[in-house]
């Protein structure tokens, strides 16, 4: 059996029985990097908590949208010939954030960067091919889904890089689940990663046959720390609330205890006997037993929860569990579905909130993925520079048509673009100009081309021969300067002896 075939067996075979939590000891590394972590907060955080449960299925579906796509720089350019890969990626990364700045979608500036001869798309690339079609058994968005979801519950995910026998190139790409990986420090590669399948025979792997996909860890130089050990004792305050609830209704809604005084003496038996009738009074762990009290009036007094339910589970307990661990993971509570998340949100609240996820959150969370990507996979592999999540076709990202199109027509006014960049802009085709357009009578259509002839770019020995001019003190000036030749008026407060272009004659005059 090939390499490539045990490796699939190993991982898929439904007959591999669980990891056992003792384990640990053999798969435990630093702080947070151990199997039992790992399996702590997949049962208990991921597997029995709503919360932790909804937050993370929807950071792992929401990076299963985007596909990854490839670029390769221009170095054949004009823009960048002669020049090393560290300026060019430095030119690109200032280029996006430039556009970024001002505004423009992740869609327009992908377009941009092309068009302007930053880079070229890939889009048939081996290995853009691979990182979107994993293995045999996984499609992209559970291979990535997958690895978002290791990261946050263990803070290490790790991708196996499975090569061809004999030939060494990277074919598939497996998830290793993370409590079944141990990280052996190594003195000349930093380490090699051994897996273990139950009592399997282990495999070690070379540093360069694993990506990792670790988190920052302050205590740990070879394991991420899991973000879930953030809010650990928030998840064991809502487990203790949850559990508390339960035996609350389960001794049928009174408070945590009761006392009956008897005036007679009480034997022992007789103690029992009314321990046993008062049964179904009794938690499933005896925390609602009864105190008894003889030599005096029977009375019954039931202790704490005078008002029921809101006492058993305070509302601002809740709230504030739910709101810590919604900042923890960076979801705005009313995408989340957490109550102050609905208490507090709106349509229009909602839609900011989206994109403030994206923008915040799963940007940033992309970006690193991104990194390890470019950092393990792409030098094993020529005719291409970069991976990235395309963010373009993210509807929270989208700007609202309305908007984009007041942007672009105020430019368009302005002269600052052409039509065919509008129309390119705002979703139309831009080569299609057929038909009857209604423009406005102060709009007067000018080709490209005339406006660098009306103002062609300064050379060098014209601006030092403007500058040897002698300055003349107290220009005249005139109120209107009109063609000459037609009358149209071009300009106001002109200096006199100044030259200009008529935009209706197309004929230059000196200002008189």
């Amino acid at each position: 059996m090939g390499l490539l075939a045990q490796v699939a067996h190993n991982l898929v075979s439904p007959r591999v029985p669980p990891v056992a939590a003792s384990s640990s000891i053999l798969h435990g590394g630093g702080i947070g990097g151990g199997a039992q972590n790992f399996q702590q907060f997949a049962r208990r955080g991921y597997m029995g908590n709503e919360i932790i449960f909804a937050a993370i299925e929807l950071l792992a579906t929401s990076a299963a949208e985007p596909h990854i796509i490839g670029r390769r720089w221009r170095r054949e350019s004009p823009r960048f010939s002669g020049k090393d890969d560290g300026y060019i990626r430095e030119s690109i990364r200032d280029e996006t954030i430039r556009r970024r700045a001002i505004g423009y979608s992740f869609g327009e500036i992908n377009r941009m960067l092309v068009r302007n001869g930053f880079v070229i798309q890939v889009p048939n690339h081996p290995l853009v091919r691979l990182v979107n079609a994993p293995n045999p058994f996984m499609s992209r968005g559970q291979f990535w889904s997958t690895i978002v979801m290791d990261r946050y519950l263990g803070g290490n995910p790790y991708a196996l890089k499975a090569r061809n026998q004999g030939l060494g190139n990277v074919q598939e790409l497996w998830r290793l689940r993370p409590d079944r990986v141990r990280i052996i420090p190594d003195k000349e590669t930093f380490c090699k990663y051994e897996y273990r399948v139950g009592s399997q025979q282990s495999i070690t792997y070379d540093y360069n046959d694993v990506m990792h996909f670790k988190t920052r860890n302050p205590l740990d130089d070879y394991y991420g720390m899991p973000p879930m050990m953030a809010i650990s004792g928030r998840m064991d305050i809502d487990a203790y609330m949850q559990g508390f609830l339960k035996t609350f209704f389960d001794s049928g809604g009174t408070g945590p205890g009761a006392i009956l005084t008897s005036k007679n003496k009480l034997s022992e038996t007789q103690r029992e006997d009314i321990r046993k009738q008062a049964k179904h009074f009794n938690g499933p762990a005896g925390w609602f037993r009864w105190m008894i009290v003889d030599n005096t009036e029977t009375t019954y007094q039931q202790l704490g929860l005078n008002r029921g339910i809101r006492d058993a589970l305070p509302k601002e307990i809740d709230a504030q569990t739910e709101a810590r661990i919604s900042m923890a993971f960076g979801i705005p509570g009313s995408i989340l579905g957490t109550l102050i998340g609905y208490e507090s949100s709106s349509y229009a609240n909602k839609r900011q909130d989206r994109e403030t996820l994206w923008k915040v959150v799963m940007a940033p969370l992309l970006s690193d993925l991104d990194d390890v990507l470019n950092l393990s996979l792409v030098p094993e592999f020529g005719g291409i520079d970069e991976l990235m999540f395309d963010l373009a076709d993210i509807e929270a990202l989208q700007e609202e048509v309305d908007k984009l199109v007041s942007r672009w027509l105020k430019i368009l006014v302005a002269g600052g673009c052409s039509l065919e960049e509008f129309r390119d802009a705002t979703g139309l085709d831009p080569e299609n100009l057929d038909g009857t357009y209604y423009i406005p009578g102060n709009i007067i259509p000018t080709p490209g081309t005339m406006l660098l002839e009306a103002h062609p770019p300064m050379t060098a020995d014209a601006l030092r021969a403007l500058m040897a001019r002698p300055q003349i003190e107290g220009p005249k000036v005139v109120a209107e300067a009109r063609c000459p030749n037609c009358g149209w008026l071009e300009a106001r407060n002109v200096n006199i002896g100044a030259e200009l272009h008529c935009r209706k004659c197309k004929e230059t005059f000196v200002v008189e």
